[in-house]
């Protein structure tokens, strides 16, 4: 089964416990719709983000 990518629009192949639980029904393919590529992109953009805001007083 191969699934389009929503982000770069690349096709891959989710892994085999991906696919049994879309074979069980537990989830859909449309639930996994980001390819491994774009979603660490997409975890390392965030923990980015996370780590560019600081609790800290800046005037210190």
């Amino acid at each position: 089964m191969k699934i389009r990518c929503k982000i770069c629009g690349e096709y891959f192949c989710p892994g085999d416990d991906t696919l049994d639980l879309i074979a069980e029904g537990y989830i859909s393919s449309d639930s996994v719709n980001t390819c491994d590529d774009c979603w660490d992109l997409i975890e390392l953009s965030e923990y980015d983000l996370i780590e560019s805001f600081s609790d800290a007083d800046p005037g210190l």
